[in-house]
C-alpha cells in the first residue's frame, strides 16, 4: 500500500491538485448551498477523473476511487450527524414559523357552492380567473379553454380548488 501511495505522490502535478481541488470546492458548495445537486454531482465527476488520470492502472484507479468513495462517504455521515443534532447552515433550515399569524395563508376561504354562476375573468387555460359576485376567484375548468368573459357555473369546490364549465347558451 505504501508503494501505491508513493507511485501517486511522485506522479502529481498541477493539473491533479487544480482538478481535485475544483471538486471539493464544488462539494462544499453543494454543502452550503443546496440545489438540484449540479455542484455535488460535477464535483464528484472531477475527483473521478482526477484519479483515473493520476491511476497508473485500472486497479490502481479502482483502489483510489474505493479511497474516494469512503471519504465522501464520511461527508455525507458527518451531514447526517450535523442534522440529527440540529446543528446545520441557517440556509438549510427553516426558521420562521408559517402559521397564519404570520400572514402564511394557503388560500382563503372559499364561499361558493355547486351551482353558483360567475363570468371568466381571464382565459381559462384550463386556470384562470372567474368572478362570482364582487369577489374573483381562481378557477379551472374541466381541461377545455374558455375565453374570457364567458358565463360558468361551478361543478365543485374542493378546498380551494373550484372547477367550472362553461354555461351553454341556449
Amino acid at each position: 500500500m505504501g508503494a501505491i501511495i508513493g507511485a501517486i505522490w511522485a506522479n502529481i502535478g498541477i493539473v491533479h491538485i487544480v482538478l481535485f481541488t475544483l471538486g471539493i470546492i464544488f462539494m462544499v458548495t453543494e454543502f452550503f448551498e443546496p440545489g438540484i445537486g449540479i455542484f455535488g454531482i460535477v464535483g464528484i465527476v472531477l475527483m473521478v477523473i482526477d484519479i483515473f488520470i493520476l491511476a497508473e492502472n485500472f486497479v490502481q484507479g479502482l483502489i483510489l476511487f474505493a479511497a474516494l468513495a469512503i471519504i465522501v462517504l464520511l461527508f455525507v455521515l458527518m451531514l447526517l450527524l450535523f442534522a440529527s443534532k440540529g446543528i446545520l447552515p441557517k440556509k438549510l433550515v427553516l426558521s420562521e414559523s408559517t402559521d397564519n399569524e404570520s400572514g402564511y395563508v394557503a388560500s382563503a376561504k372559499v364561499e361558493l357552492n355547486e351551482g353558483d354562476e360567475g363570468v371568466t375573468v381571464t382565459y381559462l387555460r384550463p386556470a384562470g380567473k372567474a368572478a362570482f359576485g364582487d369577489t374573483k376567484y381562481d378557477v379551472v375548468s374541466e381541461g377545455e379553454f374558455v375565453e374570457s368573459g364567458v358565463s360558468v357555473k361551478v361543478l365543485s369546490v374542493v378546498g380551494s380548488k373550484i372547477t367550472v364549465k362553461p354555461i351553454e347558451k341556449e
